[in-house]
């Protein structure tokens, strides 16, 4: 397997932590820009932290164990039980943000986006999971 490839998806993943704990910290103030600059109601702000706070410490989780999967990979160890465990958290991960978001969409719509696509992705992760455990069996 060609390493250079998981080494920029792991700086990737790092960077992606980074961009998450720092949209957790300005989120508020993100919102209710946003909600002034467009002319969007007062609520908008309310609706879209409540949607996303619930989801950050899954999304956190998500990006940690795909970067544990992506050092399994980098280690050649990539078809083992434990690459299986990270890839069933990740999914599981996956089906509560698609959760969340889709009940935010009744509210957002936009959300209900998000909670189609985290929902599919949650899917094909189930497959990619299913495949591994053929392999290793």
């Amino acid at each position: 397997m060609d390493n250079k490839y998981i080494k920029a998806s792991i700086i990737l993943t790092n960077i992606f932590l980074v961009i998450l704990f720092l949209f957790t910290v300005t989120l508020p103030f993100l919102v209710t820009w946003y909600a002034d600059i467009m002319g969007r109601s007062s609520t908008l702000a309310t609706t879209v932290m409540v949607t996303c706070y619930p989801c950050v410490p899954f999304a956190a989780t998500l990006l940690w164990k795909l970067r544990k999967l992506l050092k399994n990979a980098l280690e050649d160890n990539l078809f083992s039980k434990s690459s299986l465990e990270h890839i069933k958290k990740i999914a599981l991960c996956c089906i509560v943000i698609a959760v969340i978001t889709l009940i935010g969409g009744n509210f957002y719509l936009p959300f209900l986006i998000v909670g189609a696509t985290f929902s599919f992705l949650s899917l094909l992760l189930f497959a990619l999971r299913s495949v591994f455990a053929a392999y290793i069996k």
